[in-house]
């Protein structure tokens, strides 16, 4: 950021408040080098890329029903019955915001009933001249909430007798709140609803217009990316015809119906804004209240190679200024509805087609990939398969060229006479050394099964384990009386296993796979 010039600072800062991006500013500048610093081009840019930032732009777009925007002024703090018409809080919102700040500032004036008791026990203790100043703040205070209440009393009379008085107070709040420059870096979303909740006070509108709740920018490229109509409104309390249009023209029900019908985008304004106002000078509004049709248009040209067709670009194709009948304003944005509704059926059609092929496309992508894991993991299990049996062929060979010898019968008391049966039938009878472990037999076993024993395989004396390979037995050695399982464990030997010390009987049996 402090390479940057004042002016890409301020288009940083007006990108980060359109957006409301939600990262650090550094890490925006990117999406506006990408565009050569335009500003509406970075924009959509950032739409078209960000899903999250989309998806807020649709919900912005969609009517919501769910949580109307509340069309009642709150009502002062009277002795006033809560039913009756609301209140001309306008006037006096000032008074009452200033009487607020000296409550506030006044360290020794009671704020609540609560602290009435605490104020009255503590202004004993207090010196003199904190007692003066007590004295003095209640009683410029008292006279001042004594004047705000009578006041209220006789501006309720007036507006219950007069009601004329509201709609002028209501008139001076609107017009005070748009005059208000909107601080930097502000949401244009809150500035949008802002504007939708003054509308719908001062005019009968009941959300008959759905504007759209974002920025200009924002209003844009939803147009562009959904191809529909956008219709701008600009206002302007200061100018006499701005009360008779809203009322006879805008919320007519023609017009409403004509709206709806051709789903057109109404993004509104304050011409006292700061956006609204740039947006006036760029569309060249010399009088309000207006109202701007914009749409998407695209252009031919004639070249030496034949006719070429420019992207479509949003323009403003009909203005209206000042106040003009229902019938006349629905003729007039009709007659350029009707022109270029079939370039927007054109484009949707298009479009609607691009993003069809992107969906097979990304379904082709998801079954080729998936395709591959298979392939994949058909290779992977292969491989397994084989490092498997390589491993139990080196371990066999291993275990061959360990298996210690039959025991000599003559070393007695060195070893235990087992009977073995294994799975063909065949019945063997060997000594093992009583210093072994059980897994010795198993191995004995495993290896006469194989052949192993039998000079089928012959095993080296230079062939290690394989690292980190356990090799699992298939069958199990069962003593038949009592019916005992006998564990291929290393660590117990065979002189401390009773089923096979000093002789043991055993029965191969193979696991069911």
């Amino acid at each position: 950021m402090d390479t940057l010039t004042r002016e890409e600072e301020d288009t940083v800062h007006q990108f980060i408040s359109i957006t409301n991006y939600p990262g650090e500013p550094y890490t925006a500048i990117h999406y506006l080098q990408e565009t050569d610093w335009e500003l509406e081009r970075a924009i959509i840019h950032y739409f078209e890329n960000t899903p999250e930032a989309n998806e807020t732009l649709n919900t912005n777009a969609r009517r919501t029903t769910q949580q109307p925007v509340n069309t009642e002024v709150p009502e002062p703090d009277t002795n006033m019955d809560s039913s009756t018409s609301s209140f001309p809080l306008n006037i006096l919102e000032s008074l009452r915001r200033r009487l607020d700040n000296l409550r506030l500032q006044g360290s020794y004036i009671p704020l609540s009933n609560d602290d009435h008791g605490a104020s009255s026990r503590g202004f004993l203790s207090l010196n003199s001249k904190d007692k003066l100043v007590y004295v003095t703040q209640l009683a410029l205070y008292i006279p001042v909430l004594a004047l705000y209440k009578i006041s209220a009393i006789v501006l309720y009379t007036i507006t219950t007798a007069f009601p004329f008085v509201k709609r002028i107070t209501d008139r001076y709040s609107l017009n005070r709140h748009s005059s208000r420059s909107e601080p930097k870096g502000i949401d244009p979303s809150h500035i949008a609803r802002n504007f939708i909740s003054d509308f719908n006070n001062f005019y009968p509108n009941n959300n008959k217009i759905d504007f759209f709740e974002g920025g200009y920018t924002s209003a844009l490229y939803i147009a562009k990316r959904d191809a529909r109509f956008l219709l701008v409104y600009l206002h302007s309390e200061e100018h006499d015809e701005s009360e008779k249009f809203i009322n006879q023209t805008l919320l007519s029900e023609d017009f409403i119906n004509f709206i709806d019908q051709h789903n057109i985008l109404i993004w509104g304004g304050n011409v006292r804004e700061s956006e609204s106002y740039q947006v006036s000078n760029a569309l060249g509004v010399t009088k309000y209240p207006f109202l701007g049709l914009l749409a998407l248009k695209t252009s031919t040209t004639e070249t030496p190679e034949g006719t070429t067709t420019s992207a479509p670009t949003l323009n403003v194709v009909a203005k209206v200024q000042g106040f003009v009948p229902t019938d006349k304003l629905v003729d007039k944005l009709s007659s350029q509805i009707e022109r270029l509704e079939p370039t927007l059926v054109t484009i949707r059609a298009e479009r609607q087609q691009e993003e069809l092929a992107r969906v097979i496309r990304e379904q082709q992508d998801q079954a080729y990939q998936t395709s591959l894991q298979r392939d994949r993991q058909k290779q992977e299990e292969k491989r397994q398969k084989r490092l498997l049996a390589q491993n139990k062929e080196q371990w066999l060979k291993w275990r061959l060229s360990t298996l210690k010898p039959e025991v000599e019968s003559s070393k007695k008391n060195e070893y235990a006479r087992i009977a073995i049966r294994l799975s063909n039938g065949e019945r063997l009878m060997r000594r093992f050394d009583k210093n072994l472990p059980i897994e010795e037999i198993y191995a004995y076993v495993e290896l006469k099964e194989k052949g192993l024993l039998d000079g089928l395989i012959s095993g080296g004396t230079n062939i290690s384990k394989p690292e980190g390979f356990v090799y699992k037995f298939d069958f199990n050695l069962i003593s038949p009386m009592p019916r005992a399982e006998l564990s291929p464990s290393l660590d117990v030997l065979i002189k401390d296993e009773p089923v096979v010390w000093p002789n043991g009987n055993l029965i191969v049996e193979y696991n069911e796979s």
